[in-house]
């Protein structure tokens, strides 16, 4: 029988083998020893006849499909495309496949795409949570029991959870810029309410605490997480403060996204770096020292996060009673050279300067 002429299945391969169906699913499946003899002829008419699995026959007798759901708040975001690969590398090794699908953080697309992998069979899901998932998805992923871990933000205590420590990451970047001598730091934040947000905005105003500095709140900029929205909610912001006597002297921005969009705008406003303004970002990115000047991260273990949020969710497929895990990695300062040096003489040199 040609491979064109029909679909093979595991009955005819037991046949021609002259053995039981049971053992042919033995030798596919490695769960029970076989004589060599016997696993090589099965072996050889299913390389002959082109014989593949029915996943799907097989998870209606199993409960399972070998099929994990990923879903990302923003896939052109280079941290997740780390991730992203990273889950994928680890799904094969473990006899998985996974479905992707990019929420664009919003609640109601995401809740889609959790309905549509869910009328798939998968087994069980990798999300990064929009601001509203807890009235969206969670409800849902509630009501039909499907195992899950929350990459990067968190949701609530339901669920298994894998990212970063954000509020020392965020104090050690702030710490930084203040050990340069820079005393007015600007932060560009992501969506407020996300975990994540709140948890930099935190370490950044606890180091400026430490130091003795004061808090301006015209110094924090809510942004998008994105390039364009960086850039248009910063830029008039920006105008606003470089053009006072306390414009500040250092920018952090709180995602590798974001950072494209304030040097855009700084060169749109003439602004130098690290001449004139230092330059720092949370997250690190392939390309951030081809930047000139290369650009000082917080680099986070993307591809950690990735692997271990498999480990967990196959261990919650596996046992979905056992207890909740929560894993934190620690991220690192890589130090490059858009902060640039101290300004202070050159503003007692030339005064305040405006731009």
């Amino acid at each position: 029988m040609s491979k064109k002429e029909s679909k093979i299945t595991i009955s005819q391969i037991a046949k021609m083998a002259n053995v039981s169906t049971s053992t042919v699913s033995h030798v596919i499946n490695g769960t029970k020893n076989v004589s060599d003899r016997t696993r090589l002829k099965v072996a050889g008419i299913i390389n002959e006849t082109g014989y593949t699995p029915n996943y799907v026959a097989k998870a209606l007798k199993k409960s399972e499909t070998k099929t994990i759901g990923l879903i990302v708040s923003d896939i052109t975001n280079q941290f997740f495309v780390d991730v992203i690969q990273a889950v994928n590398e680890e799904a094969l090794r473990n006899g998985y496949m996974v479905i992707l699908g990019d929420s664009d953080d919003n609640p109601k697309q995401e809740l889609e795409l959790v309905k549509s992998f869910q009328e798939r069979c998968i087994d069980g899901l990798i999300f990064s949570p929009t601001i509203h998932s807890g009235n969206y998805a969670a409800p849902y992923l509630n009501s039909v029991n499907l195992p899950a871990v929350c990459i990067d933000r968190t949701l609530d205590d339901k669920w298994d959870w894998v990212g970063t420590e954000n509020r020392n990451a965020a104090k050690i970047l702030t710490r930084h810029l203040i050990g340069l001598g820079h005393r007015r730091i600007a932060f560009v934040s992501g969506l407020r309410g996300i975990n994540t947000t709140e948890e930099r905005i935190e370490g950044y105003e606890s180091a400026l605490k430490e130091a003795g500095l004061p808090f301006d709140k015209t110094l924090l900029i809510v942004g998008e997480s994105r390039i364009v929205p960086a850039k248009v909610r910063s830029k008039e912001r920006f105008k606003a403060i470089l053009n006072t006597e306390n414009f500040p002297t250092a920018i952090i921005a709180s995602n590798n996204l974001m950072v494209i969009g304030i040097m855009r705008t700084l060169q749109e406003l003439n602004v130098k770096v690290p001449e004139d303004m230092a330059l720092a970002a949370f997250d690190d990115f392939e390309w951030a020292d081809l930047f000139q000047p290369r650009i000082t991260t917080i680099v986070q273990p993307c591809r950690d996060i990735g692997t271990k949020a498999v480990q967990l969710l196959i261990e919650r497929i596996k046992n979905p009673t056992a207890a909740l895990q929560k894993v934190e990695y620690y991220p690192r300062l890589e130090i490059r050279e858009s902060c640039g040096i101290l300004l202070k003489d050159k503003l007692k040199k030339e005064g305040v300067k405006k731009w």
